[in-house]
């Protein structure tokens, strides 16, 4: 009878850490899914401004100059 119980508890415990397990694995996915990383192979710009490295993607050019933000852009155009 000892030994049923045992063998019981195993497969309840096992179960549960397969389970434990799969959720890990689910969470870890939506996080890669959801991040937004950046590719490897993202290029960095420089903005003229401030110096903030931006990804190309994200940056706003303006004459072959990149900026961080519109506003820099703005205040570099009116300095110059």
């Amino acid at each position: 009878m000892s030994r049923i119980i045992f063998i019981i508890v195993l497969l309840v415990v096992g179960f549960l850490l397969l389970k434990s397990w799969q959720r890990k694995q689910s969470l870890k996915q939506q996080h890669k899914q959801s991040s937004g990383e950046i590719q490897n192979n993202t290029r960095m710009v420089r903005c003229l401004e401030c110096g903030l490295h931006v990804p190309e993607g994200e940056a706003i050019s303006q004459g072959g100059k990149h900026f961080c933000s519109l506003d820099h852009a703005q205040r570099h155009l009116t300095k110059n």
